[in-house]
This record gives structure tokens, sequence and C-alpha cells, in this order.
């Protein structure tokens, strides 16, 4: 509510600008004398002081909520759990290599064919050896990056 169109609704002129003021007040963004003019008008119009009550519950709910720690033993279950990780990764590996498989067929039939033109076969010559470049590269990094513990082994 900090642009001058937004300033003009002040003060409001129904209880439906009443309702989006008082959205910017749980947002923090009236002012102390906005704040007190919402307070006395939803305390003379029971609905919109329901609504009030309800925004603040939920904003503290939000505000208090802490998501759950896993325990060591879920945190260690989860880090060996190689299934759905080994699933996705199958999964990445068979499309991109059908995508490759189909690229590189239809490659060889546009070079192959005796009518087209230079141009097209360089330019086809020039995507197969930067995609190569591209796979290879992924590869050399994925590998680089790979997560090794060299005390794996030791009782700690």
């Amino acid at each position: 509510m900090n642009n001058d169109k937004d300033r003009l609704l002040w003060p409001p002129r129904d209880d439906e600008e009443v309702a989006i003021w008082l959205n910017a007040r749980l947002d923090g963004e009236c002012t102390p004398a906005q704040e007190g003019w919402l307070a006395n008008y939803i305390q003379d119009h029971p609905k919109l002081a329901k609504e009030w009550a309800s925004l603040e519950r939920t904003r503290l709910i939000f505000e208090t909520a802490r998501l759950k720690e896993p325990t060591d033993h879920e945190r260690q279950a989860l880090e060996k759990a190689l299934a759905p990780n080994l699933i996705r990764d199958l999964g990445w590996v068979l499309v991109v290599f059908g995508l490759v498989v189909l690229m590189a067929y239809g490659g060889f039939l546009l070079w192959t064919d005796q009518g087209t033109p230079l141009s097209v076969r360089v330019g086809l010559g020039a995507f197969a050896g930067g995609l190569l470049i591209l796979i290879i590269r992924h590869g050399w990094e994925r590998l680089r990056l790979m997560k090794i513990d060299p005390y794996q082994e030791v009782q700690r």
C-alpha cells in the first residue's frame, strides 16, 4: 500500500476496503493513525472483528510454526535411500539417451541426403559437436562434485 493510488482509498469507504486495509495492517503497512482508526472501526462491526481475529490467528500460527526436524535415525535412512534418487537419475538418463539417439538418427538422415545444403550440414555438425561437449562437460562436473568421504569406514 505504498503507492499514491492506494493512499487515495484512505479512509476506506466500505467494508470491502476496510478488509483490504486490515490485510495491510497485518503486513505492517499502516501508520499508527490508520491502525487506530481501523481498531475503532472493527469494534463497531462484529463481522470485520471476526475477520480480523481470524487473520491474526493465521498470522500467529505461521509465525510460531516450526518444521519438524528428522531424527538422526530418519536422516541416515533418508541418506541411504538410494532407490528414489536412482530411479530419478535412471529416468533422466533414459530420456536424454533416447533424445540423443533420435537426434543422431535424424542428423544421419540429413547428413546422408544429397539434397541437403552444405550450410545445413555444417550447422548440424556444429550442433552435434556442441551437444557432445555439453554432455561431456556435465558428466565431468558430476564426477568432480560427487561427495566422497575418505573417512567413511572410520568409526567415530
